[in-house]
């Protein structure tokens, strides 16, 4: 079996992208507040869900171990549609484009930041898009009238970093 250094390149730079994707999920983690009632005691974790396609690979050990205000960082893969309510982060892969507007819905009475790489995911009510900029850096959108919605607060610090559109702005690609 020969490998092409071409996607052996590409599948190193994807792996990469997935560290940095790592780091925000942690960083969302620390800089978002949820509100006083979501967590059952406070040694419940935070849980980081992941819904469909697994891209991260070895990427979210770099965080597994780590701690937020006290709380123990759980990460969870493969969640399933009906689980997602016990999630505190949910990271939506693409392979779930179809099904987006439904984990959105399903999830609009709940106090869990979603994120996904997903084009127009912030104007569909979803919280955080994270995604590659023609020049290869990570951007973000944020629909900040969505996280407001979910009862969730958000630090500046992300803000400053984010363009903020909403659900009803033209959902452009960039």
């Amino acid at each position: 079996m020969m490998i092409s250094p071409a996607s052996t390149f590409a599948d190193n730079i994807q792996a990469k992208e997935y560290y940095v994707k790592a780091a925000f999920l942690y960083n969302f983690a620390r800089l978002v507040e949820w509100p006083k009632n979501t967590f059952s005691n406070k040694n419940e974790p935070i849980r980081i869900c992941l819904i469909g396609h697994d891209s991260f690979g070895d990427a979210l050990r770099t965080i597994r171990n780590k701690k937020v205000n006290d709380r123990s960082l759980v990460i969870q893969r493969s969640v399933k549609l009906q689980n997602i309510s016990h999630c505190h982060i949910l990271f939506i892969d693409q392979s779930e484009k179809s099904n987006v507007q439904r984990i959105v819905n399903k999830l609009n009475q709940h106090a869990t930041l979603t994120v996904s790489e997903l084009p127009a995911f912030a104007h569909q009510n979803g919280h955080i898009r994270l995604f590659l900029n023609n020049d290869k850096t990570l951007s973000l959108e944020i629909n900040l009238g969505a996280i407001n919605q979910a009862g969730l607060k958000i630090s500046s610090r992300i803000l400053t970093l984010a363009k903020i559109v909403s659900s009803t702005d033209e959902a452009l690609e960039p």
